[in-house]
């Protein structure tokens, strides 16, 4: 029976998320895992019996994080691998089964959303850096090529939900401080009357780091509004940032042998840094339609500006305004075909962006000549429909269809000896997926699944090594994934295992020219393949204790892969270990937890040649806290220390730098502690 009052409705969308709450606050501990349920695939489904590998990570599974960037969440995801979490001018460079591994910073070749809004941009880069990690709540990693439900660059998704306002009028504080310099103020207010509902949320990090030139400073205003009908529920969200960093840049080999904690010597002499100010706005409204069918529509629209200073003085510097703006929706229908049930979810995309692009020389942290000025455009679209086909009740078959077209053009303005280099390039596609399940048991199922994705070149991979324009031998990657997997989930137990194959096309790799440190372009692979098998274990043991494991074993290399400096063909794909695992042992009553993980790695190779590798290591931290229950106040504090052992890691790997600066060094032993006070 629909709901009748809006009040009801409100309660309705609100009821889950107050239960964890109210959980979590008590110090209670879950004693069972209910069964899991997952919107990634487009619309939501159990996930067990989704034929795809999905990892759901909930933030409250991991108390007393210092939340200074996602990769401590993101190692529970067995085939993500993530670098670079003390770097802030460069971000949190995670990968999913490889894509994402190629660029030098931010995200390449993964479909990023938060609160069902696209962050990555039109022409496929993203930027984590408008997030506040103090409201995320979920997350749901689906590994593989997924590019029938999200088009362009998606290689793999990560779709983020963040805290929705609460029922009952709520303040929060948080204050953290912590070695390297450290200090994070964190504030938050909400409540809900009648059918409205609010949230405002503030962050402010400075952090000096462990390297010199580190120092970042950080901050973002997060709003969000929720209007709750009989008929469905309208979000809006906003976000603000102000982002300032020092860039220290990698080092050779020798370098980090002599001093760890130095900067590059040009990114001192030329005051590498960035800075970035950014608005966003989002609207979502989830609704209902006839019988149990369901529909959203969604749009955005942010405006960014970017400037950085590299290591080096022609055309060092960098500006650009961004415009960019998208709408989008899709409808699930529910109807019965050929005597068998079937769930069809039509959808469309339709995305733009536009940057002013300058560049200037670089006379050692001062604004020089200018050298480059140009408008560059993208313009996305696409279509997809995907049918889910309940077989009968032990099979189920997930078929999907999807067209894209991306239009990436370039004005340029900067006209010297009459030469123009403006152009565009129409790039379109088409991609297919097929998926079948079988439920083993009521608790076990099998799964197979073929699946194609591509993913065009960004505006800034484009960039030409020649000069202004677009570089117009640059292709974009067409990847296509066969995949088979076994799933199981108890009341106490969830297990995945996955075993995959991804034969790439025009994979693209980065590189660096020595004049220009730094500065990264890029070029096709002829072909490659990557080959993995992906375990992860999530166990209550006993009413207090939870382990929580994921392991991958990754084979990539390219097949055929030639540059005029060398045959490539038969090396390692750069940039990925061969063998990644976490584990972790936690241990929680009466709201005390400690939680005691590790997370170690294989050797890295750092170039294409793979002459140069990173050692491995395994790098052990420690999570305590407590909270305490006084009234309707809440107070919980908490103190983490990463790096347990004090072992020497690179936290950051530059693939292919041209002058074999490709180390950047992770610091030792560091404490942080804070207090959470819940109003």
């Amino acid at each position: 029976m629909r709901l009748s009052c809006c009040a009801i409705a409100a309660g309705a969308w609100l009821l889950a998320d107050s239960a964890v709450v109210r959980a979590a606050e008590s110090g209670e501990a879950a004693v069972e895992l209910a069964p899991l349920l997952i919107t990634s695939p487009r619309s939501t489904a159990r996930w067990l019996n989704t034929p795809a590998a999905v990892t759901v990570i909930d933030a409250g599974v991991a108390p007393g994080e210092q939340n200074l960037t996602l990769d401590a969440l993101l190692a529970r995801v067995p085939g993500v691998f993530s670098l670079n979490r003390y770097n802030l001018a460069q971000g949190l460079r995670p990968a999913i089964r490889g894509f994402g591994a190629r660029g030098n910073f931010g995200v390449r070749g993964i479909r990023v959303l938060v609160d069902g809004v696209p962050l990555t941009m039109p022409d496929g880069q993203t930027e984590l850096d408008g997030l506040d990690l103090g409201l995320v709540e979920r997350m749901e990693v689906l590994r593989g090529p997924a590019s029938v439900l999200y088009g362009n660059a998606a290689g793999g998704v990560l779709a983020i939900e963040t805290r929705e306002p609460p029922i009952v009028p709520t303040m929060q504080l948080d204050l953290s401080s912590a070695g390297l310099g450290y200090q994070r103020t964190r504030g938050e207010i909400g409540g809900s009357a009648s059918n409205l509902s609010g949230l405002l949320a503030f962050n402010s990090t400075v952090l000096e780091g462990y390297r010199e030139h580190s120092q970042a400073h950080t901050n973002s205003l997060t709003g969000k509004l929720r209007w709750y009908a009989p008929t469905g529920r309208l979000r809006l969200n906003f976000n603000a940032i102000d982002n300032r960093a020092e860039d220290p840049g990698g080092l050779t080999a020798a370098e980090v042998k002599r001093d760890r904690r130095q900067a590059a010597p040009n990114n001192l002499r030329f005051d590498a840094d960035e800075y970035i100010r950014q608005q966003r706005l989002g609207l979502v409204w989830d609704g209902y339609a006839e019988g149990a069918d369901e529909y959203q529509l969604r749009s955005y629209l942010g405006h960014r500006e970017f400037g950085n200073q590299l290591g080096f003085a022609t055309s060092g510097q960098t500006t650009f305004k961004r415009y960019f703006s998208g709408v989008g929706g899709q409808y699930s229908h529910h109807r019965e075909l050929i005597g068998l049930p079937h769930k069809i979810t039509t959808g469309f995309e339709l995305e733009a962006q536009r940057d002013d692009r300058r560049r200037y020389d670089n006379l050692l942290g001062e604004r020089g000549q200018l050298r480059q000025q140009q408008d560059e455009s993208a313009l996305s679209q696409g279509l997809f429909i995907e049918d889910q086909i309940d077989l009968n009740e032990q099979w189920q078959a997930t078929l999907g269809l999807r067209y894209d077209q991306v239009r990436l053009a370039v004005d340029d303005f900067y006209l010297v000896d009459n030469r123009n280099d403006s152009g565009s390039r129409s790039l379109e596609d088409w991609n297919y997926s097929a998926g079948l399940s079988y439920r083993i048991t009521s608790q076990q199922s099998l799964y197979a699944r073929l699946a194609s994705s591509f993913e065009t070149p960004t505006i800034n991979e484009l960039g030409n090594p020649q000069g202004g324009g677009f570089n117009g031998a640059l292709q974009p990657a067409q990847a296509f994934s066969r995949e088979l997997g076994i799933k199981g989930e108890w009341p106490a137990l969830r297990y995945a295992v996955s075993l995959y194959r991804i034969e790439l096309e025009d994979e693209l790799v980065g590189f660096s020219l020595p004049a220009q440190p730094g500065r990264n372009f890029y070029r096709n692979a002829g072909e490659s393949r990557r080959d993995g098998l992906e375990l992860s274990l999530d166990w209550q043991l006993a009413d207090h204790w939870r382990w929580s494991a994921a392991y991958a074993f990754n084979r990539y290399r390219f097949e055929t892969y030639q540059t005029t400096a060398g045959d490539f063909s038969g090396k390692r794909i750069p940039g990925i270990p061969q063998q990644t695992l976490f584990s972790e042992l936690a241990y929680e009553q009466q709201g005390a937890y400690v939680r005691l993980g590790v997370s170690a790695q294989s050797r890295v190779y750092v170039d294409d040649a793979n002459s140069r590798p990173a050692p491995g290591n395994a790098v052990f931290n420690v999570r305590l806290g407590k909270r305490y229950q006084m009234n309707e106040q809440s107070v919980e504090p908490y103190v983490g220390i990463d790096n347990l052992l004090g072992r020497e890691y690179f936290d950051n790997l530059r693939i292919n730098d041209a002058n074999e600066r490709y180390f950047e060094p992770g610091p030792g032993r560091t404490f942080y502690a804070g207090l959470r006070v819940l109003f």
